[in-house]
């Protein structure tokens, strides 16, 4: 008896030891952005992160990572393609844009009516884009508007005239060929890069929405704020495909469901982040410009959208596509 008392003993360690194991042995789901953790994309990927967590009853152990913490923008998407992270927040254009260049089209300059239409867009587009990048490892989920974009500049910039000339940051290509339409002279940097450029003046100006501007405090360098809306601007959730085709299906449920509380959540805040952001950068003195002359920088802009379209037929197509998205 007093064997069988001692077995029972070791038999109950074993299996704690076991039962210890599989707690241990948990899912991991490596995030990260290039973006601030207060911005309101920072601040999505955070409550998505908590969800994430919360909902699958710790099956899945997800973490975040934000701006520079593991490289640029570019760096993060290599590291989720190859694995090393198991999705990274990106813009389509500057993140897988790299193998599928056409995905630029989501920042083309005064083609969405507003952030409602940019919105549908985006969900409109997540099969497409999915189908776009899944050749490069990657799966596309939770499209996220960052607003609207204006052109924060050292100098006053009042009319289009104005911007002739000007050093201007822009994140990819299209940013670059919508400063030469309108006169100035594009130059591509990394986001963690744009605050010691304005400030050594190595530029003269970038553009972005108030919240993502703020977030960065950018305004510490440049005073002057034009009310351009030239540009509407997202990011996607682009998971590594192996890993989130590879989970149990109950938990690749959990985290799609996820990404859609985390997208409803971040439209949300920002929606109102970008009126606060503003009042912020007003008053720590930011000048607003109005322009007298808003027809004249539309006008500047419409041949890029017939020299992208010879591009060929791949981007013809996904034109279309995003263009039948009323």
């Amino acid at each position: 008896m007093k064997k069988f008392g001692e077995f029972l003993l070791v038999l109950a360690v074993v299996m704690g030891v076991c039962t210890g194991g599989a707690e241990a042995a948990a899912i991991k789901l490596r995030t990260s952005t290039n973006l601030a953790e207060t911005g309101t994309i920072g601040r999505g990927l955070t409550k998505f992160v908590a969800l994430v967590n919360e909902k699958s009853g710790g099956r899945i152990e997800a973490t975040a990572n934000y701006g520079a913490e593991l490289g640029n923008q570019r760096e993060q998407v290599e590291m989720c393609r190859g694995g090393s992270l198991e999705m990274v927040v990106a813009a389509p254009g500057t993140g897988p844009g790299t193998w599928v260049p056409q995905l630029m089209m989501f920042e083309f300059p005064y083609l969405f009516r507003d952030n409602e239409h940019y919105r549908r867009v985006l969900k409109g587009l997540q099969s497409e884009v999915s189908a776009l990048v899944q050749p490069y490892g990657f799966v596309a989920a939770a499209g996220q508007s960052q607003g609207s974009r204006h052109m924060l500049t050292v100098k006053p910039v009042e009319k289009l005239a104005d911007l002739r000339g000007l050093k201007m940051r822009g994140p990819n290509a299209i940013y670059i060929s919508m400063f030469s339409y309108l006169g100035a002279a594009g130059t591509t940097m990394d986001w963690n890069e744009i605050y010691t450029a304005m400030q050594t003046k190595v530029i003269d100006g970038m553009e972005a929405s108030p919240s993502m501007i703020n977030s960065m405090k950018f305004q510490d360098n440049a005073k002057n704020l034009t009310i351009t809306n030239h540009i509407i601007a997202c990011v996607y959730y682009f998971f590594n495909e192996k890993w989130l085709n590879g989970l149990p299906e109950d938990l690749k449920k959990i985290v799609l469901d996820c990404t859609n509380e985390a997208v409803a959540y971040q439209a949300e805040i920002d929606d109102l982040d970008q009126k606060a952001a503003l009042d912020t950068m007003i008053k720590d003195g930011v000048v607003l410009h109005e322009l007298p002359d808003a027809d004249a920088w539309v006008k500047a802009c419409e041949p890029m959208l017939d020299e992208y379209r010879t591009r060929g037929a791949e981007w013809n197509a996904f034109i279309d596509r995003m263009l039948a998205i009323q």
